[in-house]
């Protein structure tokens, strides 16, 4: 096994576990959502205007997931 293949099965690695923590509940994510951002707590009428978490961790996720199967050469284009 080469280094390039053991690098796509660590991305693949990495890929799922932020994709698996990406599709918590609610509850659970609240507690990554406080992990990632420090300012959590919001004041009534406050818009967040920053990227859901959930989302950042899915396309994270999904995104290295493919990268790591492509390095490790179980998906070709």
């Amino acid at each position: 096994m080469g280094k390039l293949q053991l690098y796509g099965y660590l991305a693949c690695l990495v890929g799922a576990a932020a994709l698996i923590t990406g599709l918590l509940p609610q509850a659970k994510m609240d507690r990554v959502r406080a992990f990632m951002h420090k300012n959590f707590a919001q004041k009534a009428g406050n818009v967040d205007e920053r990227v859901p978490v959930r989302l950042q961790l899915i396309v994270f996720g999904a995104f290295f997931v493919f990268v790591g199967l492509m390095l490790s050469g179980l998906v070709r284009l």
